[in-house]
């Protein structure tokens, strides 16, 4: 299982995509907390991005985006690490009403034994929202662990997190939106982290790594053909990312 240890930072920053779908520019924030090794991977895989244009009343424009990249970098032994950038999301918030948006998300409750067994962890929720703003279903996609334990074990714990994560997100709500494309939508697909942390510890501040175990990622029935690779874990957690909205990228994540 420490085999299988990664760590990983979130950096956020914005874009410029060209008519043509490259990247202009790009900035990222705070770039003064970021290590040498996560700026550098940023620089060589942004340059190699290109987007699906931005077409604006039948022309393709010039736009501004928000991303969310997450970084991870794994030991392959003799101090060598291996760094890739290992997901990611792109857009704004929109105007007031045009994407659905969260009304109330009520963390769930922790399960006991994990919590007095010190099992800590991020859990990616899946929802699909109705044209009411309530759940209909939710799924675990994917459930990192920041805790060793046999096979066994790290499947019964992220079996655990994964159900409590999935009860609390039945009771959620949500804003429809109320403008624009996604209006007449039967439903709506959004990512929702979910944090497990005890009493005493704290999320990792911006530009540091964070280490844990990372679990499978499950598919998601509903979610059709709609390609949201790009955004498993790249939402910081307390926030919520609306699944098919945003740019979509063309190229690989990493450059290649």
């Amino acid at each position: 299982m420490r085999k299988q240890t990664e760590a990983s930072m979130l950096v956020t920053g914005a874009i410029v995509i060209e008519p043509d779908g490259h990247v202009g520019s790009y900035q990222v924030d705070q770039a003064e907390k970021l290590p040498p090794a996560a700026t550098g991977w940023m620089a060589k895989a942004v340059s190699a991005w290109k987007f699906q244009p931005i077409v604006i009343d039948g022309k393709a424009v010039r736009a501004r985006t928000r991303m969310s990249v997450r970084i991870v970098a794994k030991s392959q032994g003799d101090g060598r690490y291996e760094v890739r950038l290992a997901s990611a999301s792109f857009g704004e918030d929109g105007a007031p009403g045009e994407f659905v948006s969260s009304k109330e998300l009520k963390p769930p409750s922790y399960p006991q034994v994990a919590a007095m067994s010190g099992v800590r962890g991020t859990v990616y929720v899946v929802v699909r929202i109705g044209r009411d703003g309530r759940v209909e279903d939710a799924i675990a996609e994917q459930v990192n662990l920041k805790v060793v334990d046999s096979e066994a074990g790290m499947t019964r714990w992220r079996n655990s997190l994964a159900k409590a994560a999935v009860l609390g997100a039945r009771k959620w709500t949500f804003n429809p939106p109320t403008q624009g494309e996604e209006v007449d939508k039967p439903f709506w697909l959004a990512r929702v982290p979910v944090d497990f942390y005890l009493n005493d510890e704290k999320p990792a501040s911006y530009g540091q790594w964070e280490a844990y175990i990372p679990g499978p990622r499950q598919s998601t029935p509903w979610m059709g053909a709609m390609d949201a690779s790009l955004g498993a874990d790249a939402v910081a957690g307390g926030g919520m990312h609306p699944i098919g909205a945003g740019p979509k990228l063309l190229t690989p994540l990493d450059g290649t």
